[in-house]
C-alpha cells in the first residue's frame, strides 16, 4: 500500500517538529539554569545588603567596590528576568539565538557572583569628625567657585589648593559646605579641619591636627621638631586624607609642622583659605579666587535674608538696589545688613539706611572694608545692646563664647536692666542674644549654647572700641604688654595668656581709667602688692582658673568700687585679704579655691547677689548673722560650710542655692518652710555631706551640677523621717545605718516623679529599694541608680505583705522604662539582679556596670528555676537596643548572664568587660546570621575586654562561629591592682 498523503505530510513536518521538542527541551534547561543563577545571585546581592546595612553606622560609608558591585548585580538580575518575559514569546526560529543570550547572561552571572565574595569589611571608616557638620550658610552666587574646587579635590592633577579672597567674601563659607560634602565621600578616609588665624603657631597647628586625629602628643616633649616627626608619621601611615586650613596669614613649611607633602602617590590633598594670593602661590597651591557677588547674585542673597514680601512694595525697589550696592558684593555684609533691615517697610528707614551706607562706603580694596559693617552695629536700639555685643570683644580670635558666661558679665556690667529675679534677668539677656544673631553680628554654635564672631565683625569692633579697650587675649603673652597699654583703657582682657607675674611700675599711672580687668586662664603665680593701688576704678577683676596662685595682695582690700571679684578655680588660694571695705561688691566667686575659713568682711558685703563659697577646705560653720545680713542674694553655694536653716530662711530673693545643714531637724524646718514659700528654681541640700562625690573607692558619683539641677543628699543620718520636695531630680543617701528601704523613713517619696538620678551607698540594713507599691512610680523616671556596698540589699522590691518579691506582679510597665545607666558595686546579698518581666522596661539602657558583688548568680534570671533545670523548648530572646556597656568585674559566683534558654540581641554595644568571673562560661550574645550563614558582630562593638587568654579561650558560645567573629575584637586587661579586701570599707 502506497503512503498515503497524510503520511508524506507527517514525513514533511515530523524532522521539524522533532527539532522543535528538542530545542524547546534544551531552552527550557537552559531557562532553569539561568533562574537559577540569577537566584544565587540575588540571595548573594541581599546577603551583602543586609551585611551592609549592619555594617554602616553614624561615620562610615560603604567601599565604592561594594556599591559598584551592588549596581553591577542589580543589572544582571534585571536583564536576567528580561529575558525570561522574553522566552515566553519566542517561537522555533529563534530558539538559538536566544539560547545564546541565555549562556551569555549565565556566564556574566556566575562572574558577577564570585565577585561579590567580600572577605573584609564593607565599609570605610569616615572622618572621626563626620558627625560634626560645620554650621552652612546658603550659597549665593560662589557655586561655581565650588565646583572649580571640588573638581580639584575629585581629580589627580591638583594636590594643593589655596581659596582666596578678602574678607567677608565667603571664602570659610564655600569650604565649609565643601566640608560637610566630604562626609559624604568615600574617596577620603579623613577630612581634617582646623582654623589657624593670624596670630600662627606651630605647635598650635600640631597640637589641631593630633587632636582631629585623635592622637595625644602631650606625652611627648612640647618641642615642635619633635612633635612634627611623629605628626609626619601619623600622617604618612594615614594617607588618602584632606586637611583644610582655614584663614592662613602667612607662609609657612609644612615639613616644619610634620605634613607630609600632598602628591598625586599617597592621594593626599591640602586647602587653604588665605587673603593674600602670594601666600598660597609661595606654597606651591593652585589659586582659586573668591571675587564679589555680582549684582543679580548680592539682590537673591539680600532678598533671601530680609524677606522677597518686600518686593511687594514698589516704593522701595529702587532704594533697596542701591543699598544692596553699597554693600559692595560681600555676602557677609550683604547678610548682616539685610538682617538689620528686617521686617523694616518704611520708605524713610531705608533712605535713612542707604545715606548711613554711603556714609561708611569706602574702597573695597582697602583694609577697612568692615566699615561697612557699622550699619548693623549702629541698627542696634540702645547703648547697652551695643555694649553688650562689643563685650564679646574681649574674647579671643575664634572663641566659642559662653552665653551663660556673657550674661554673668552683662549683668554685673550693669548692661542689662536689673529685674525682680535672676530668671528674668537671664530671659533678657537670651533676648539680646537672639537680637545679636538675628542681626547676623554673632553666630550660634553649641547647640546654641555658645556664640562666636566672624573675624571681620571682630575687626570691627575692635576698630569701634580701640580707644576703650585693649585686647590681648589668647596670644600666648609671658608678661603684661607695656607699650600697648592706652591710657585711656577702660577694659582691658588679657585672657588666656601664659602670663605668671603682674609687675609693671612703669604703666601703673595709666590704669586709673580702667573699670573691667580680665586677667583668667594664665599662669598667674604671684600679683604685686602695688598693682591695684592705683586702679581705683575697676569694678570687675576675673582672675578665675590660675591655678598658681596662692594669695591676693592686700591692695584689692581697697578696690571699693569693685562689683564683681571671680576667682573660681584658683585652687591653690589659701588667702583672701579683707573684703569690708568692698560694699560695692555684688558678685563673689570663690568656688574650687582652697581657702579654709569665710573671708574677713564678708557680713558687709549688703549689696552681694551672688555668692558662690564652695570651696575645698572651708567646713566650718557660716559665722551667726552673716547671711542674715546679705539679704539681696538670689545665688549663694554653701556646699561644706554647715548653714543653719533660719538664716537661709531669711533670705528671701533667693532663686539658686547650694547649703548644708548640721542635722536633719534642721533640714526639714527649712523644707518645710520653704515649701510654704513657693520653691526654688535650682538647689542642692545636703544634710552632714562633706564630700558627697567620694562615696566609694571604685567609683565617684557625679552630681548632677546643681546650677542645672534639684538635688537633696544625706550623709550619716538616723531616727527621724526625711522630707523630699515634690520636684527633686537627684537623692544621694549614704551611711544611713538604719534604712531598710526609701520609703521607710522617707516622705513625700510617692510625690517624686521627677526622680532622675539615685545613688544609695553604705547604708548596711537596706534591703530593698522600695517596699510599697505606692513608692513605684519613683522608679518610673529613674534614669541612673547607683547602688554601692549595701551588705544586705538583695532586690529592687519588697512585696506589701513583707515576703521579699523581685518585683511587683504584674510588672507596672514604667518601672526602669527611663533608666539607662545601673551600677552596683559590693553589695554582697544579691544573687539575681533582673528578672525576664522586667528587663522588657528596659529598652533605654546603655550602661550594666556591675562589681564586686559575691553572691551573684544571675544578670537575668530564670523566670522559672524548674524549667531551666529541667531544659525548655523555647528560647527567650531579650532585646536591648540602646546597651552600650557591660560591665562585670569580680563575680566569683556568676555562673550566667541570662539562662541557657535565652540569648541577648544588643545591636549598640560598644564594650564588653569581664575581669574575674571564673564560673561565667558562656556568653549569650545574639549575632545577626546571614542567609549563607555568615555571622556579624555587633555593628558597633569596639571591645571585647577579658583579663587572660585562658578567660577568652574558655568561654561558650551559642554559635561555633562566634569566637571567631568576635576575636578582633578581644583586648586583655592588665591585671586588677586592688584586693578585694578593700572593696569593704
Amino acid at each position: 500500500m502506497e503512503p498515503g498523503p497524510n503520511i508524506d505530510i507527517i514525513k514533511f513536518v515530523g524532522c521539524p517538529i522533532c527539532k522543535y521538542w528538542t530545542y524547546h527541551r534544551k531552552l527550557k534547561e537552559y531557562l532553569n539554569s539561568l533562574v537559577s543563577k540569577k537566584d544565587e545571585l540575588q540571595s548573594r546581592k541581599e546577603d551583602v545588603e543586609l551585611r551592609l546595612s549592619f555594617e554602616l553606622q553614624l561615620g562610615k560609608k560603604p567601599r565604592k567596590e561594594v556599591e559598584n558591585w551592588l549596581k553591577k548585580a542589580g543589572k544582571a538580575i534585571s536583564e536576567s528576568q528580561d529575558i525570561e518575559d522574553r522566552v515566553s514569546k519566542v517561537n522555533c526560529l529563534s530558539c538559538a539565538s536566544v539560547r545564546r543570550e541565555i549562556d551569555g547572561k549565565i556566564q556574566e552571572m556566575i562572574e558577577v557572583h564570585n565577585q561579590g565574595s567580600f572577605p573584609n569589611s564593607l565599609v570605610i571608616g569616615a572622618p572621626s569628625n563626620s558627625v560634626m557638620t560645620l554650621p552652612t550658610p546658603g550659597l549665593v552666587g560662589e557655586t561655581t567657585v565650588k565646583e572649580k574646587i571640588w573638581a580639584h579635590l575629585m581629580g589627580d592633577s591638583v594636590s594643593k589648593i589655596g581659596v582666596c579672597g578678602m574678607r567677608g567674601i565667603g571664602k570659610t563659607s564655600i569650604m565649609k559646605h565643601i566640608h560637610d560634602d566630604l562626609l559624604k565621600e568615600t574617596k577620603f578616609d579623613k577630612v581634617i579641619w582646623i582654623t589657624v588665624s593670624k596670630e600662627f603657631d606651630v605647635i598650635k597647628l600640631q597640637e589641631g591636627i593630633a587632636n582631629a586625629l585623635n592622637e595625644d602628643l602631650s606625652k611627648l616633649h612640647k618641642d615642635r621638631n619633635t612633635w612634627a616627626a611623629i605628626l609626619f608619621k601619623i600622617l604618612e601611615a594615614r594617607k588618602r586624607y584632606i586637611l583644610i586650613l582655614d584663614d592662613v596669614w602667612q607662609r609657612f613649611s609644612l615639613e616644619d609642622v610634620g605634613i607630609p607633602e600632598p602628591t598625586r602617590g599617597n592621594g593626599c590633598k591640602l586647602v587653604l583659605t588665605t587673603r593674600s594670593t602670594e601666600e598660597a602661590r609661595s606654597m606651591g597651591c593652585e589659586i582659586i579666587k573668591v571675587e564679589h557677588l555680582q549684582e543679580k547674585e548680592a539682590l537673591d542673597l539680600f532678598l533671601n535674608n530680609v524677606g522677597r514680601d518686600l518686593l511687594l512694595i514698589p516704593t522701595l525697589h529702587s532704594t533697596l538696589k542701591q543699598v544692596v550696592e553699597q554693600c559692595a558684593g560681600l555676602p557677609l555684609v550683604i547678610v548682616t545688613v539685610a538682617n538689620s533691615l528686617m521686617g523694616e517697610y518704611d520708605i524713610h528707614t531705608w533712605n535713612n539706611a542707604l545715606n548711613e551706607l554711603k556714609g561708611h562706603k569706602v574702597s573695597v580694596k582697602g583694609i577697612e572694608d568692615y566699615e561697612l559693617l557699622k550699619f548693623s552695629y549702629n541698627c542696634l536700639k540702645g547703648p547697652k545692646i551695643k555694649h553688650c555685643f562689643l563685650y564679646c570683644v574681649l574674647y579671643p580670635k575664634d572663641f566659642e563664647i559662653s552665653k551663660e558666661e556673657l550674661i554673668e558679665y552683662w549683668i554685673v556690667e550693669e548692661l542689662i536692666d536689673e529685674m525682680e529675679t535672676r530668671q528674668e534677668t537671664y530671659s533678657v539677656g537670651h533676648a539680646i542674644f537672639n537680637r545679636l544673631e538675628n542681626t547676623g553680628l554673632l553666630k550660634s554654635c553649641r547647640g546654641g549654647t555658645h556664640v562666636k564672631m566672624h573675624d571681620l565683625v571682630r575687626d570691627m569692633a575692635l576698630f569701634i572700641t580701640s580707644t576703650r579697650y585693649l585686647v590681648q587675649a589668647g596670644k600666648q603673652l609671658k608678661e603684661l604688654p607695656e607699650q600697648e597699654w592706652n591710657g585711656d583703657a577702660e577694659k582691658v582682657s588679657l585672657m588666656q595668656n601664659n602670663i605668671k607675674e603682674v609687675s609693671f611700675d612703669a604703666v601703673l599711672p595709666k590704669c586709673s581709667t580702667v573699670s573691667t580687668l580680665l586677667l583668667q586662664r594664665n599662669q598667674l603665680e604671684r600679683i604685686h602688692e602695688s598693682f591695684f593701688k592705683l586702679m581705683k576704678g575697676i569694678q570687675i577683676l576675673d582672675l578665675s582658673y590660675n591655678v598658681g596662685i596662692k594669695d591676693l595682695p592686700d591692695s584689692i582690700s581697697d578696690l571699693e568700687n569693685i562689683t564683681a571679684l571671680l576667682l573660681h578655680g584658683c585652687t591653690c588660694l589659701e588667702h583672701v585679704p579683707s573684703l569690708a571695705k568692698l560694699q560695692a561688691l555684688k558678685k563673689l566667686d570663690l568656688g574650687g579655691t582652697s581657702i579654709k575659713e569665710v573671708p574677713r568682711g564678708t557680713e558687709m558685703l549688703v549689696h552681694l547677689s551672688y555668692l558662690d563659697l564652695n570651696a575645698k577646705f572651708l567646713e566650718q560653720e557660716i559665722p551667726d548673722g552673716m547671711l542674715r545680713r546679705l539679704s539681696r542674694l538670689q545665688y549663694l553655694r554653701l556646699d561644706k560650710a554647715c548653714t543653719k536653716a533660719k538664716e537661709v530662711l531669711e533670705l528671701k530673693k533667693l532663686e539658686t542655692v547650694g547649703v548644708r545643714f548640721n542635722n536633719l531637724q534642721d533640714y526639714n524646718m527649712y523644707l518645710s518652710h520653704q515649701l510654704q514659700r513657693g520653691w526654688l528654681d535650682n538647689y542642692f541640700l545636703s544634710v552632714g555631706c562633706q564630700n558627697i562625690s567620694d562615696y566609694s573607692l571604685f567609683s565617684k558619683v557625679n552630681i548632677s551640677d546643681f546650677k542645672h539641677g534639684k538635688c537633696v543628699a544625706f550623709e550619716e543620718i538616723c531616727g527621724d523621717s526625711i522630707l523630699l520636695p515634690a520636684d527633686i531630680q537627684e537623692l544621694n543617701i549614704s551611711n544611713c545605718i538604719d534604712l531598710k528601704s526609701l520609703n521607710d523613713r522617707v516622705l513625700f517619696l510617692e510625690e517624686a516623679t521627677d526622680l532622675r538620678r539615685c545613688t544609695i551607698c553604705k547604708c548596711q540594713q537596706i534591703e530593698c529599694i522600695v517596699s510599697s507599691s505606692s513608692c513605684y512610680t519613683i522608679l518610673e523616671s529613674i534614669e541612673e541608680l547607683w547602688l554601692l556596698q549595701l551588705d544586705r540589699f538583695s532586690v529592687f522590691f519588697r512585696g506589701g505583705d513583707g515576703a521579699v518579691s523581685s518585683l511587683p506582679t504584674p510588672t507596672p510597665p514604667g518601672i526602669f522604662s527611663c533608666l539607662k545607666h545601673i551600677q552596683i558595686h559590693a553589695c554582697q546579698k544579691i544573687k539575681k539582679l533582673f528578672w525576664p518581666e522586667l528587663v522588657h522596661n528596659l529598652q533605654n539602657l546603655e550602661v550594666v556596670d556591675v562589681k564586686f558583688c559575691l553572691q551573684l548568680v544571675e544578670i537575668i534570671a530564670a523566670s522559672d528555676d524548674k524549667a531551666e533545670n529541667e531544659g525548655g523548648k523555647d528560647s527567650i530572646v531579650f532585646t536591648l537596643p540602646k546597651l552600650r556597656e557591660i560591665r562585670l568585674w569580680w563575680l566569683p559566683e556568676l555562673k550566667c548572664i541570662c539562662n541557657r534558654r535565652s540569648t541577648m540581641v544588643c545591636n549598640s554595644l560598644q564594650t564588653i568587660e569581664i575581669k574575674i568571673c571564673p564560673e561565667l562560661k558562656r556568653i549569650p550574645l545574639s549575632l545577626t546570621q546571614l542567609d549563607n550563614g555568615q555571622l556579624l558582630p555587633p555593628i558597633s562593638l569596639e571591645k571585647f575586654t577579658v583579663d587572660g587568654r585562658e578567660t577568652w579561650d574558655s568561654l561558650e558560645w551559642d554559635h561555633p562561629d562566634s569566637k571567631n567573629v568576635l576575636e578582633p575584637y578581644m583586648e586583655l586587661a592588665p591585671p586588677l591592682s586592688i584586693t578585694f579586701d578593700c572593696v569593704i570599707l
